[in-house]
């Protein structure tokens, strides 16, 4: 089967969004307001199970931590200071720990 320059455009579009998926689509699932994405996120967070709730927070964490690595805002005129926490929360200790253990 050949495929025309239309419909090679199309699927290089489409395996090109999966190769980099947009965040737009998933915050719209939540919601169509900031203040509505933001309510449904702390329901969910809400009623999760603590468990379930830390390896949430933990990935977060995770992924923004890598996302600004990979744009490159670790640069000195990209940073956003934030404010120093004087010790971590016991959450943060406890998920330090799981991960050594792992």
């Amino acid at each position: 089967m050949t495929l025309s320059p239309f419909d090679r455009r199309l699927l290089e579009e489409g395996l090109e969004y999966f190769s980099r998926p947009r965040l737009a689509s998933l915050l719209e699932m939540l919601g169509t307001s900031d203040r509505e994405r933001l309510d449904i996120l702390v329901t969910m967070l809400r009623h999760a199970p603590a468990v379930e709730f830390e390896e949430a927070v933990d990935l977060f964490e995770r992924a923004s931590a890598r996302a600004a690595r990979r744009r490159g805002w670790d640069d000195e005129h990209d940073r956003v200071e934030q404010p120093s926490r004087r010790r971590p929360s016991p959450s943060a200790e406890r998920r330090a720990q799981r991960r050594r253990a792992d």
